[in-house]
């Protein structure tokens, strides 16, 4: 039986950030050692399922919440059970795209004391039944320029309902005892970041300052490494065109493959803008793939670990010859430290040319000079 460590809730307001985040999510804590389990949002998965309260043959908001509070509960238990089906060695972090408190926005303080009452719950256990909840705050307050309804076709709210829904949400969670509202004082780079640190916080991990050093390195993989942490097997695929950076993921553990697929555009500036990062199928994941031109694609065996307080990820590449270690760090340790096993070639923290876009680059071959 798996050991569950923690239970998370994400929510908040429309165009938040809660897709993004949990993709970022999934992969840090899994990179970190842990097991994440996503429970995903019941309320998209019923209006994909045509199962609404707007538009042609809407139901009731007062019969839709009733489902979806009970069909939240079922899918909780189960994800649970699912948790003591795993090996013993595994720490699993229950993650859920909203919990049953976000219920509560959408009708009237006495509308979901009935469903309550009704289902024989207790509000109180309710909230209690989560170890952390983070509020993402909608771009509609304070960002309003990136709020959109492109990218989630169950939402339907303008600015000014956004506003409101969000503000609904957060005061559903009043009262629970580790309630962390994170809001639009910062770039969504930062915003993100904000929620990796604090689950980091709460798990007892490293928090990570994101002041990230790149070195080019030599390592006995066999002697120091392999014996400790399994590998995540990367595959990078970036798609031609011309506006954007297009980029199709697959990432492989421990015989368990996901999939993922980012839009990003990068500017003069050095800067850049994330527009679309999201786990997708594996069906979308090879019908993008086949039916897009691949400009360029590399392969990477990446190595997770936290040494000295600090995270390190070893990526090598195979068909480059070439093995990279990122270190960043942290609140514990924030002056960068090196594995005393590991031998630093050179930094390349500023160069471009080290980054997954340009090491892509086809029949790339590098030299490399101490």
């Amino acid at each position: 039986m798996a050991k569950i460590v923690g239970k998370i809730v994400l929510t908040g307001g429309p165009c938040a950030g809660k897709t993004t985040a949990l993709v970022k999510i999934e992969q840090d804590l899994e990179e970190k050692g842990f097991y994440p389990l996503i429970i995903s949002e019941s309320a998209t998965e019923l209006i994909k399922g045509r199962i609404k309260p707007f538009g042609n043959q809407a139901i009731k908001m007062l019969d839709f919440q009733r489902l979806i509070l009970k069909y939240q509960l079922d899918k909780e238990a189960i994800y649970e059970q699912a948790a003591k089906l795993l090996p013993e060695d595994l720490k699993c972090v229950l993650i859920y795209d909203r919990g049953i408190m976000d219920n509560k926005a959408y009708i009237t303080a006495q509308e979901f004391d009935k469903i309550t009452k009704e289902l024989q719950l207790e509000q109180l256990e309710l909230l209690d039944r989560y170890d952390l909840v983070i509020h993402l705050v909608t771009a509609a307050d304070g960002k309003e320029e990136y709020y959109t309804l492109e990218n989630n076709n169950s939402r339907t709210e303008t600015k000014e309902e956004a506003i409101i829904l969000d503000r609904k949400t957060s005061k559903a969670w009043n009262g629970h005892n580790n309630l962390v509202i994170i809001n639009n004082n910062v770039s969504f780079d930062e915003k993100i970041a904000k929620v990796l640190s604090t689950i980091h916080n709460f798990l007892n991990t490293p928090v990570s300052l994101k002041r990230q050093q790149t070195y080019i390195v030599d390592i006995d993989l066999e002697k120091y490494i392999i014996s400790k942490v399994n590998p995540v097997l990367i595959e990078q695929y970036y798609i031609k065109d011309e506006d954007s950076e297009k980029r199709l993921r697959k990432r492989t553990l421990n015989n368990q493959t996901t999939y993922f697929y980012t839009v990003q555009r990068r500017y003069n500036n050095g800067l850049s803008k994330i527009f679309v990062d999201k786990k997708i199928s594996a069906k979308d994941f090879f019908d993008i793939k086949e039916s897009c031109s691949i400009d360029r694609q590399i392969k990477k065996i990446r190595y997770c670990f936290d040494e000295n307080k600090q995270y390190y990820k070893l990526d090598i590449y195979p068909d480059l010859n070439l093995t990279i270690l990122q270190v960043d760090a942290t609140i514990e340790n924030p002056n960068i430290t090196i594995p005393s096993y590991i031998k630093v070639i050179k930094n390349v923290t500023n160069d471009n040319e080290y980054q997954g876009y340009s090491l892509a680059k086809s029949n790339l071959k590098r030299t490399l000079n101490n």
